[in-house]
């Protein structure tokens, strides 16, 4: 691992981008003393850390992942790194069946449905725990890849979850709109696929910021009919695309309705997201109720 230029590179990318050690400490919840240890090359950033200080730094994830290995040799923190991602899709569907059993608790049928999916996405997500802990250990004596051979597998559960909930979202019904979901994490962009082909949506994706604006731009006016922006995003996060956005010449594509999805939910977040001239704001991991009932006031059979 090639921890030096790991640091090297942090630092190189912090200075482009005119931030001290405090102020990077700050975006990343983190002391300015871990910040200032990983530049000195003692060490590198969580793995959990790396998807929030590629947005920051307004890089890809894969670039800092590229600077953590020796050219030629296999990586286990990219391993570790790709398990964390899937990590997100069981707590999703944890967290969404949790919300969903408090909202039909009436319903004794989908309940218990809600508490078996619950309970697989639960043993999924500790496999995959252990999976990491197994080779955080072994790091340099090489881990077993047999511990990632359950990576995926949780898709055909996603599949049934989704064809079973089908019936529980007549309320929603966005059949004929278009949605712009941009969204830089692959893992992410699965999920709302699988989320949002329910209402009966046509789905497109934008990578980052950068490449919404010019989604936006090269389409006609009426093309789409709402963004779902996530907020951390290299090359340009979500507040600067939305600025673009609303600064366009052309005012239809310019008032198109902007949801904000993002993992910060704390007050100046959502100023942030609102003063840039979005309409909504929704946390992550995604809540359906609370997502589908945002979208729901911008995307009636009128709007």
């Amino acid at each position: 691992m090639k921890q030096s230029t790991l640091g090297t590179y942090i630092r190189s990318l912090r200075t482009q981008n005119h931030m001290t050690q405090g102020q990077l400490a700050e975006k990343l919840n983190v002391t300015d003393k871990a910040v200032s240890k990983w530049e000195r090359d003692l060490s590198y950033p969580d793995i959990a850390l790396f998807p929030k200080l590629a947005g920051t730094l307004g890089v890809h994830v894969n670039d800092l992942l590229r600077e953590c290995v020796d050219e030629g040799q296999p990586s286990r923190l990219v391993q570790i790194f790709e398990m964390s991602q899937d990590i997100r899709t069981p707590l999703h569907i944890i967290l969404g069946c949790a919300d969903m059993a408090a909202n039909h608790y009436e319903d004794k049928e989908l309940v218990l449905r809600y508490l078996q999916s619950i309970r697989i996405s639960g043993e999924y997500l500790l496999k995959s725990i252990d999976c990491i802990s197994k080779v955080m250990n072994r790091m340099q004596d090489g881990a077993d890849d047999s511990c990632f051979d359950h990576v995926g597998k949780l898709e055909k559960h996603i599949q049934e979850l989704s064809a079973f909930h089908q019936k529980y979202f007549d309320s929603y019904d966005f059949s004929g709109k278009r949605i712009l979901v941009a969204e830089d994490m692959e893992i992410n962009r699965e999920i709302a696929r699988e989320m949002l082909r329910q209402t009966g949506a046509v789905i497109e994706f934008a990578v980052d910021g950068q490449d919404c604006v010019e989604k936006v731009k090269e389409h006609p006016a009426d093309y789409y009919d709402m963004i779902l922006m996530d907020i951390s995003m290299p090359n340009m996060d979500g507040i600067e695309a939305t600025r673009m956005i609303r600064a366009l010449e052309d005012r239809t594509k310019a008032s198109v309705p902007i949801i904000a999805v993002s993992v910060n939910v704390q007050e100046k977040d959502r100023n942030a997201a609102l003063e840039a001239g979005m309409d909504g704001f929704t946390e992550k991991p995604i809540f359906v109720d609370k997502l589908f009932e945002a979208m729901k006031q911008y995307l009636s059979e009128d709007s």
